[in-house]
């Protein structure tokens, strides 16, 4: 599933752009915007998400989202993903900007 992401990092070697997420591909990034393109595998994207990207979809990395992303959509991904890769906690903070 193709998502807009925010991307984290400052950019230094040390310090890469990249987004918070334990698999993907694909990606295509506009650093100034902070956002990205990223192919993420569906079993990746909980259902809830999967919904508000299909009901929201972007076209380029720089207009604003209608609505901005949930927090508690942000905080039951980072649940999801936490599951999914059995972590116990909250490792990734994904978040679609």
């Amino acid at each position: 599933m193709i998502i807009r992401m925010a991307l984290i990092g400052s950019g230094t070697t040390s310090d890469p752009y990249r987004i918070d997420l334990p698999s993907y591909s694909g990606v295509i990034t506009n650093e100034t915007t902070g956002r990205a393109f990223a192919d993420v595998p569906a079993i990746d994207v909980s259902p809830d998400v999967a919904a508000f990207v299909q009901a929201y979809p972007t076209v380029d990395l720089t207009t604003p989202l209608p609505v901005p992303f949930p927090q508690s959509l942000a905080n039951s991904w980072a649940d999801f993903l936490a599951r999914r890769y059995d972590l116990g906690n909250a490792r990734w903070h994904p978040v679609v900007f």
